[in-house]
């Protein structure tokens, strides 16, 4: 169960000056993790430290229900605190963890988990099938796993150790979106709750006050402090430490310096968002795999967009490696609408997709567009001389993604097509690509109302672990729009039967079925262009920690088997 300490409010008001005066920086907080300034990093030294703890940073008005918790340095505390159902590593194979076997039927709709008993609650109480269903029910509506379990039809336990799952639709790869962390039941709506992780929470009660005539004037107060391990947990014996210490720092240059100056010890770090935070390039930095995926996407209502030719020879006009450039190597290029390390990776089409201006240009060519009336430019067959504008907005959250849109505008008009690039806030920007249907009758009426047209996109999605591409391929809908964003105005393109055959594949044809998905998705409709996918990193102190195998699901997994080296040794006591 979490543990608990109780001060004197003197001590508290002591305790809390010097903390203020000894680490925190003055600054106001940031909404959910966001901290939108980047900075320059410090070079450190190996064995430059300010403690011989080891310590993670946190922010306290944000959730430490890890079903629901978005901010990332309260995810990172979550994985201390909080095991998976399953671990997913970076090649996408999944690792035994709460689920230690699973089977399906012929059809892959009936799942059956064997669940690890032997794994206990905090509290002492085993992790049972109940615990698991409760746990996916909750994920199934929350915010942080919204849209990753669309076939889900609900689950049945059967005793403390067998789960049965149905699907709406055959998945032999469903295993592989388990990989979110277990509750124990009833306690979701819980600030804090029971994990059966390697840590649990430690908190500070400061008693209420009373007035002498027994009126509460100070309510009571419990602050987390830190995590200490957990006896219970099966690898007790070889955690690196026996507290994690937790600090609070908002502002980017609190964090950095912080990190810089060893006041905390890990952080995790997005280099592709505007959020990126410049650490010293002297520290470890671990990158992982993402299925953070970046496309184009085309709309299929302007005369260009409905063109399937055009959109194919567009598939020819991206340089992907450029994103890695832009990113520093935190990508990775793929034509594929899937991670390249997993096993299905269709390398052979990924090859024939590849970056090539000239092929672009034969098949634009051959699709009418060319340069008819002999001025540098070319124009689509239509009986006049109005050369091809297209246009492709994007949001101006990234660098990275204006770099790879600026460098197709550059190509395209080596081949003759002239490209409009409009870079748009996130507001203007969403607004464009949902048709406004968000705004009323009075602002589109209004006179400064202006509507961006466009014929391309260039988007970012979180894909799901299985690479599921439903969302970005079925016709968006009132009924579906929550959870669809196929922005394309694009209507009965067939993909339904090339997708369920890859996902209800065996492992014998799962490779060819999902090859032939994607060429169909990708050359027969040319329904969007692949760019590649995001790395992130974890990064430390330079040969301080050793054992880090990060993962999408799991930033600080194989953390029992790390090793920590303090400037002053200090381990478990």
């Amino acid at each position: 169960m979490h543990r608990f300490f109780q001060i004197a409010v003197a001590g508290v008001l002591l305790l809390a000056m010097l903390l203020t005066a000894g680490c925190s920086l003055p600054g106001t907080n940031l909404s959910a993790g966001v901290i939108p300034e980047s900075t320059e990093g410090k070079d450190l030294t190996m064995g430059e430290a300010a403690d011989s703890v080891f310590s993670l940073n946190i922010n306290r008005r944000y959730s430490f229900n890890p079903l629901i918790a978005t901010n990332h340095f309260n995810q990172l505390v979550c994985s201390l605190v909080y095991e998976n159902i399953v671990e997913v590593d970076n090649d996408f194979n999944v690792i035994p963890c709460i689920a230690s076997e699973w089977e399906y039927n012929d059809n892959a709709t009936t799942w059956i988990l064997t669940i690890d008993n032997t794994r206990t609650f905090h509290d002492g109480s085993p992790v049972t099938a109940r615990d698991v269903r409760y746990s996916i029910d909750r994920a199934v509506s929350s915010d942080r796993f919204l849209g990753r379990f669309s076939t889900y039809q609900g689950a049945a336990q059967d005793g403390d150790d067998k789960l049965y799952i149905t699907l709406g639709v055959g998945d032999t790869q469903f295993i592989k979106l388990l990989n979110i962390p277990v509750i124990k039941y009833g306690s979701y709506d819980e600030k804090f709750p029971l994990g059966s992780g390697p840590y649990d929470y430690v908190f500070e009660e400061t008693p209420e006050e009373l007035d002498e005539e027994g009126n509460v004037v100070t309510e009571a107060t419990q602050t987390l402090i830190s995590l200490a391990a957990y006896e219970g947990y099966r690898s007790y014996k070889t955690l690196p430490v026996e507290t994690v210490y937790l600090k609070e720092y908002t502002q980017a240059e609190e964090v950095i310096n912080a990190f810089e100056d060893s006041y905390i010890d890990v952080v995790i770090n997005d280099p592709s968002s505007y959020t990126n935070l410049g650490y010293a390039s002297t520290n470890e930095i671990h990158t992982y795999a993402t299925t953070n995926m970046h496309f184009v996407g085309f709309n299929q209502e302007t005369r260009i967009g409905a063109m399937s030719g055009f959109r194919f020879a567009m598939q020819y006009a991206f340089d992907r490696a450029y994103l890695e450039e832009l990113l520093n190597g935190n990508a990775v290029a793929s034509a594929i609408p899937m991670y390249p390390t997993c096993a299905e990776f269709p390398s052979d089409l990924n090859s024939a997709l590849a970056y090539n201006l000239d092929r672009c240009k034969i098949i634009l060519e051959n699709n009418g567009i060319r340069d008819y009336d002999e001025d540098g430019f070319m124009e689509v067959m239509n009986g006049n001389d109005e050369d091809l504008i297209v246009n492709i907005i994007l949001c101006s959250d990234s660098s990275a993604k204006a770099g790879v849109v600026n460098r197709f505008a550059d190509d395209m008009l080596k081949i003759g097509v002239k490209v409009n690039v409009q870079e748009l806030t996130w507001k203007d920007y969403y607004n464009a690509l949902t048709d406004y249907e968000d705004l009323t009758k009075e602002e589109k009426e209004d006179e400064d109302f202006v509507e961006t047209e466009f014929d391309m996109y260039y988007a970012e999605v979180k894909l799901r672990n299985n690479f599921d591409i439903t969302q970005l391929l079925q016709e968006r809908s009132e009924r579906n729009k929550g959870s669809c964003i196929n922005y394309s105005h694009s209507m009965g393109n067939g993909f339904e039967t090339y997708l369920y055959n890859y996902l209800a594949s065996g492992d014998s044809s799962r490779k060819n079925n999902y090859r032939t998905f994607a060429e169909y998705v990708l050359t027969n409709i040319a329904h969007m262009v692949i760019i590649g996918f995001e790395k992130q990193q974890i990064i430390s102190h330079r040969q301080a920690i050793r054992g880090m195998d990060a993962n999408m699901g799991n930033p600080l997994y194989n953390f029992p088997n790390w090793t920590i080296q303090f400037k002053e040794e200090d381990t478990k006591k």
